[in-house]
């Protein structure tokens, strides 16, 4: 059975909302806020050996590396001001296996960046963000325009804005899966370190593995040299998923823990949670950038849903990421073994855990096999699903061809399926549970017969 042990609760992070990346650009709001440190402070390692010594943590020698590079950069950074410097200050890009610490880290250097001209944010979020950005800006535009955009770059324009607002861009499991996110990640990163933007992020994958066996990855190979140019890289070299340690107990009605075997449960705690009956609650549609997302039923921020409606429909990463920002609490009831004959529902479970785990939303399901089987691993030779299969047609593929490609061999969930099981087990935790949800602000319309209640006060949303 697996133990864990939530470490984020000891460093309540940060994350951007969404109209971080919609405000209009205005060059000179970064400089007011220097991206200094104070001038008299504990360093990153003493603070870390404190919690070593309180018995908050284990001392671990890569941890304590990844703490040094980054004390480096906390000193360089004090009175930064691109883009009036004339040299650019290098970031760090960490990976290493799940649950490593890799995030907890960086969440402390975070915290201890005393200026509000920073930004920190789950990879793919900020990729989601971008795009709206781009789209937004393309709408802007009158038909002439649109018709005439050669002098135009609507990345560059995005960028600009991006750079107007931060100095230091803090990212969370930094991975490239989609082929849209590919395309433009060079063009705006290059113009975001033209700006000065400093980069750190972490993730499983060293830089030259990154989106490896993508689709069309010939056009996004020239990032990894930028990347490495503008970034340290480190190896943090570690077996050891700090997540699966001690824990303590997450009590919940009929049990300790919210992966339950009983749909029957998760009615009791929708009650306990609302006081409201599922039969009572009402069905709520969000309109989500012109698009309308129904789940389920909900009460205040409480969702009650089920595994068909969830990830069995063609729910993409907005809607995922519109729904980690509407509800603190998202009960689902059904859910079955997951399968590597079936990847469109895999891959949508693990981008919905990542996003779900970035803004701190508590996650039940109710599932017949124990947790470390939730993911089936065995992989077959057989045909592809319905839906990948009509993508080898659309984009005149051989079988051979495809099977060369990490969207249709699964490579990609074998290599994320570890964090999902890491990150459900943290899910479990008390202190997980004790965690704010962090919903930012959402560019949308909700349309509810619902009242406006929160859950009760024995809820742990902020």
């Amino acid at each position: 059975m697996f133990r864990c042990v939530c470490r984020r609760a000891r460093l309540c992070r940060h994350a951007y909302n969404s109209s971080d990346l919609a405000r209009p650009a205005t060059f000179s709001n970064r400089n007011k806020d220097l991206l200094g440190c104070q001038r008299f402070y504990t360093t990153l390692t003493d603070q870390y050996k404190e919690k070593v010594e309180r018995g908050e943590l284990v001392e671990d020698p890569r941890q304590i590396v990844m703490l040094e590079k980054l004390e480096s950069l906390r000193e360089q950074l004090d009175a930064y001001q691109p883009p009036e410097e004339t040299e650019t200050i290098n970031g760090l890009y960490v990976y290493g296996g799940v649950g490593c610490g890799k995030t907890m880290i960086m969440d402390q250097f975070y915290e201890n960046i005393h200026s509000r001209a920073k930004l920190r944010t789950h990879f793919h979020d900020f990729m989601l963000d971008v795009h709206e950005r781009i789209h937004k800006y393309k709408s802007s535009l009158s038909r002439h325009q649109l018709e005439n955009m050669k002098g135009t770059d609507p990345i560059r324009e995005v960028a600009l804005a991006i750079a107007s607002e931060t100095y230091l861009l803090c990212f969370d499991e930094f991975q490239v899966t989609d082929v849209a996110d590919a395309m433009i990640i060079k063009r705006l990163f290059e113009n975001l370190f033209e700006e000065g933007i400093v980069m750190i992020s972490t993730g499983n994958r060293p830089p030259d593995d990154l989106y490896k066996n993508g689709l069309q990855r010939f056009n996004f190979l020239p990032f990894i040299p930028l990347l490495k140019q503008h970034c340290e890289v480190l190896d943090m070299d570690s077996v050891t998923d700090y997540r699966l340690q001690d824990h303590k107990a997450l009590d919940l009605p009929g049990g300790e823990a919210a992966f339950i075997h009983d749909d029957n449960r998760v009615d009791e705690l929708f009650e306990h949670l609302t006081g409201v009956k599922v039969e009572d609650a009402k069905p709520q549609t969000l309109s989500f950038l012109g698009r309308d997302i129904t789940v389920g039923v909900s009460h205040g921020t409480v969702l009650v849903t089920s595994y068909r409606e969830l990830c069995n429909n063609n729910h993409g990463s907005s809607d995922f990421r519109a729904l980690a920002k509407t509800y603190s609490h998202v009960l689902v009831k059904d859910f079955p073994q997951l399968s590597m004959k079936k990847k469109s529902p895999l891959r949508r479970f693990i981008i919905m855990m990542d996003l779900f785990y970035d803004r701190s939303v508590k996650l039940v399901l109710s599932c017949h096999v124990p947790i470390t089987q939730i993911i089936d691993l065995e992989v077959t030779s057989g045909e592809a699903e319905d839906s990948l299969r009509m993508l080898m047609d659309d984009l005149q593929l051989t079988k051979k061809e495809a099977m060369a490609m990490s969207l249709f061999t699964g490579e990609d969930e074998l290599f994320a399926h570890k964090r999902a099981l890491s990150r459900l087990s943290e899910m479990q935790c008390n202190d997980y549970w004790e965690l704010p949800h962090r919903p930012g602000s959402l560019d949308s319309s909700i349309k509810t017969d619902n009242d406006a209640s929160s859950p009760d006060s024995n809820e742990s949303n902020s």
